[in-house]
């Protein structure tokens, strides 16, 4: 019926089992927060997106019809709730854009390399922020969250193709993003 592996998880929640739910939530909360989070750029508007999520899944759960995976289904809930909750923040008078840069835990490396990753890490947030919002949630999606082509599409409605070459013209956006901020070549290389 579902077509994934979380079948029994599924089947679990829309009896009502409690360990269904949680099981389910434990298994996916870890993705759907570091997704929230890079996208958000902010740990409590993460953690706010991550209950918004669950709440609106678990509620919703009926409407899934497992066209697509589970997985799938879900991490579109998620793309969907940081947009809105980037909409809202931007309305509200309050927000300030810096806000949005990341805050990258401090490592217990050598001081030097821990420099040297905190100020690469500002020139890739950097040539983030210079992506159109579609070309970031590729890179995103792929880089990071490491989802294959396939499910890309099926996360944004389009095919696989479709995907290859938005993503392909987005990881070209972001290199010449990461040059007119100053990344080395040697990282340029990768």
């Amino acid at each position: 019926m579902f077509g994934d592996v979380d079948v029994p998880l599924l089947e679990g929640c829309r009896r009502g089992c409690t360990a269904s739910y949680q099981q389910l939530y434990e298994k996916y909360s870890g993705k759907v927060y570091g997704f929230a989070r890079r996208f958000l750029r902010d740990e409590q508007h993460a953690e706010d997106v991550t209950q918004e999520v669950f709440l609106r899944v678990f509620r919703k759960l009926s409407t899934f019809r497992g066209d697509a995976r589970f997985s799938t289904w879900l991490f579109r809930v998620t793309l969907n709730s940081c947009k809105n909750k980037r909409r809202s923040l931007e309305r509200d008078s309050r927000f300030d854009p810096e806000r949005f840069r990341d805050e990258r835990p401090k490592t217990s490396r050598a001081p030097e390399a821990a420099l040297e990753n905190e100020w690469l890490g500002g020139r890739i947030d950097e040539a983030l922020r210079e992506l159109t919002e579609a070309q970031r949630t590729l890179i995103l999606l792929k880089a990071v969250d490491e989802l294959s082509y396939r499910e890309i599409g099926d996360l944004l409605g389009e095919s696989e193709n479709q995907v290859r070459g938005k993503l392909y013209r987005a990881r070209k956006a972001f290199r010449s993003a990461l040059e007119q901020v100053g990344t080395p070549e040697e990282v340029l290389a990768c």
